[in-house]
Order: structure tokens, then C-alpha cells, then sequence
């Protein structure tokens, strides 16, 4: 589900239990909306409302702890990388092979992670038998002494290196945040503005101050849904290393 369709999912739960409270105090008499009955729930609502903060920043460091541990393995792959390629220009021409499979895997490897609109995104089987292929050149090279025999150790390493990274990248696809999490602050958040909606007075000006309430925060779980998925949308991994490394590698 994207984090659009997950914000009109909170924004339409949250405002509509705003509506409901207005609604329920029209139909409520009076001495049900007295001034004991005002506290009794403004009480038991700050404790509703202190457990939706403690969920909410449960959320934000799971999502930012996840997308700073993506951005990192982007790194961490791009290094790999140069240094497997400029061992292999190290190890001399008969290299070449290993070094032209190394950059096309680099290539479609990037436009995996960040995918031009309009183009074909290379599969994630695609990858991985690509980079096997840079691994099986390193593998097939004959070292002729001491200097090539280490280069070729240590290009083997670096393939295994890049293998666990890109698995590494594999497995953080899913989502941090979990589901149980999301449905429950939402849930409590729509108890906090129904109570709302109970006591306000029904004006134009509070309704509207209301709606701008639940549209900010509604606007912050889609950020933070972003921040967990930053793969696609408004909040992205930065390409900006994978780049680099291609063009390193291609001069």
C-alpha cells in the first residue's frame, strides 16, 4: 500500500471522528456534556494522547534507523565497487573481461536501485546472475605472480563483499514500521479527535482549525512512511555515490 493511500486512510479516520463528536453532541443532552464529564474524558484522553506520542517517535526511529541503514549499504556497495574495479586495472589486461562485466552489472545495478521513468528496471535475478558472471571472471583469471595471485584473492573477497551488500539491500525492501503499530495510532488518534469534535463548539472557524489539525498529521505519517520506503517517492535514497562510482569506473 502506498504512503498516499495510508495518509487519505488516516486523514479520513482522524476527521471523521471529528464529525462523529460533533455530531454525537448534538444528539447528547446537556448534563452528558457537563464540566465532570469534560474532565473525565480531557483525563483519560492525555493518557490515549501520551501513548500515540510514544508509538509516533516508536516510528520515526524505526523508519529513520531503516533509511539510514539503506543509504549506508549504498555506500558501502559503491566503495566495493571502485576498489574491485581499480584492483582488477591493477591486475592488467587480462582482466579486461572481469572489468567490462563489472561495469555493465554496475550500470544495471543502479538503475535498479534508482530507476529512470520511462525505462525498463532491470529484475533483481537479472542482478544477481550478472554480478555471479563478474565473480566467475575473477575466478577463471591465471596469475602469473605474487602481485597478480593478491590482486586475484582479494577481487574475490570484494565480489563476495558486493554479493552480501546487494543481499543485504534484498532484504531491507520490506517495511520497519509495523502494521500493528500504524492501524493502533491511527485508531488512537481518531479517539483523540472525536474528543475533540465532543467538546468543541461547532463553528465554521473550529472545524476548520480541526481539519488543518488532522491534515498535519495525517502529512506526518505519510512522511514517515516515506522515510521507510525510500525507494520510491518523495523521500529517496541518494544516487548521488552509485553515480560517482560509475564514473570512476568508466574513465
Amino acid at each position: 500500500m502506498s504512503s498516499i493511500i495510508i495518509g487519505l486512510i488516516s486523514f479520513a479516520a482522524i476527521f471523521g471522528g471529528v464529525l462523529t463528536g460533533v455530531l454525537v453532541a448534538r444528539r447528547l443532552p446537556g448534563h452528558h456534556l457537563g464540566t465532570e464529564t469534560q474532565s473525565a474524558v480531557t483525563v483519560s484522553v492525555a493518557v490515549i494522547g501520551t501513548l500515540s506520542a510514544l508509538v509516533l517517535g516508536l516510528m520515526i526511529t524505526a523508519a529513520n534507523h531503516s533509511f539510514s541503514a539503506r543509504s549506508d549499504e549504498v555506500r558501502e556497495l559503491s566503495l566495493q565497487l571502485i576498489r574491485m574495479e581499480r584492483n582488477l586495472r591493477r591486475y592488467g589486461p587480462e582482466a579486461n573481461d572481469a572489468r567490462a562485466k563489472l561495469s555493465t552489472w554496475a550500470e544495471a545495478k543502479t538503475h535498479q536501485l534508482f530507476p529512470i521513468e520511462g525505462q525498463a528496471r532491470p529484475s533483481s535475478q537479472t542482478t544477481i546472475v550478472m554480478l555471479e558472471n563478474v565473480q566467475d571472471a575473477v575466478l577463471a583469471l591465471t596469475p602469473k605472480d605474487e602481485k597478480q595471485k593478491y590482486l586475484r584473492t582479494l577481487c574475490v573477497n570484494l565480489s563476495s563483499t558486493i554479493i552480501q551488500a546487494r543481499w543485504a539491500l534484498e532484504t531491507r525492501a520490506g517495511h520497519s514500521v509495523p502494521v500493528p503499530f500504524l492501524v493502533l495510532l491511527i485508531f488512537w488518534l481518531a479517539i483523540v479527535f472525536t474528543s475533540f469534535g465532543l467538546f468543541a463548539p461547532a463553528n465554521p472557524t473550529t472545524i476548520v482549525v480541526l481539519f488543518l489539525c488532522c491534515l498535519a498529521v495525517s502529512g506526518g505519517i505519510v512522511l514517515i512512511e516515506e522515510l521507510d520506503n525510500p525507494q520510491s517517492g518523495l523521500i529517496q535514497i541518494s544516487s548521488d555515490s552509485m553515480r560517482k562510482a560509475l564514473v570512476e569506473i568508466t574513465r
